[in-house]
């Protein structure tokens, strides 16, 4: 900042650091808008679980369903064998053929039955499967509403953030105009970097004079640039440092 005075660069900084606060408000309204209120995160986490659970459900349903169908199929299947076996068995012509007969069919029968033992288990389990679907989706109308009304709650106060957030963004424009542009770009460049904050006040303490930053003690010659209004950063956290009142 060659050609600027010291009371010049004074001003500067202090002006500097009023942006900084503008800045730091707007941190704080954007980040306000991004979050979600803890009602609607607690709602919405409810129904993610539920729809979840559901999707399980169902798809434990479908595998049950399709093993079912199977049985039923192989039933038909083994039924049509066995009548085929039983017009068959009549038209046999010696008693070697009835035995013969006899045994298919009773092996044929022994099959049906396990399949049928089988199958109860899957009917029951699918009856207890359609009872927790149902309570399920109970829940779930229950709390859609409710996440949909706190959705569109949400989506009113982020509106209204927007607009002071587009409020304060129109300030901060007209605060930088006042503030050299290389001095501005320094200080965006350390704020990126340093968690928002590019300048601080330095504070004496006792005989010292400590950054606010880091709350580190200054060198003196530090320190007594500072107090000359000089554009100087902390050799520690390298923010800009400008004398506390």
């Amino acid at each position: 900042m060659g050609g600027v005075n010291g009371a010049e660069q004074v001003e500067a900084l202090r002006a500097l650091y009023g942006l900084q606060e503008k800045d730091l408000e707007l941190d704080r309204l954007r980040e306000e808008a991004e979050s979600l209120p803890e009602e609607l995160l607690a709602v919405k986490r409810q129904v993610e679980a539920l729809e979840e659970r559901l999707a399980g459900l169902l798809e434990r349903q479908a595998e049950l369903q399709k093993e079912y169908n199977r049985h039923s199929l192989d039933l038909e299947d083994l039924t049509a064998k066995e009548k085929q076996a039983e017009a068959e068995q009549r038209q046999a012509q010696s008693a070697k053929e009835q035995t013969q007969y006899e045994n298919r069919i009773q092996q044929i029968r022994d099959r049906i039955r396990e399949l049928l033992e089988l199958s109860t288990p899957l009917m029951e389990a699918m009856e207890s499967l359609e009872g927790e679907i149902a309570q399920v989706e109970e829940e779930l109308s229950q709390l859609r509403p409710r996440l949909e009304a706190l959705l569109e709650e949400n989506a009113r106060r982020v509106g209204g953030l927007k607009e002071t957030i587009a409020l304060k963004e129109e300030e901060r424009r007209a605060m930088a105009q006042g503030i050299p542009e290389a001095l501005l770009k320094e200080y965006e460049a350390i704020r990126r970097s340093r968690k928002g904050t590019g300048i601080v006040r330095m504070r004496r303490q006792g005989n010292a004079f400590r950054c606010e930053g880091c709350n580190v003690v200054l060198p003196t010659h530090v320190a007594q640039k500072v107090v000359q209004g000089q554009v100087v950063r902390c050799p520690t956290c390298g923010r800009l440092l400008l004398k506390g009142d």
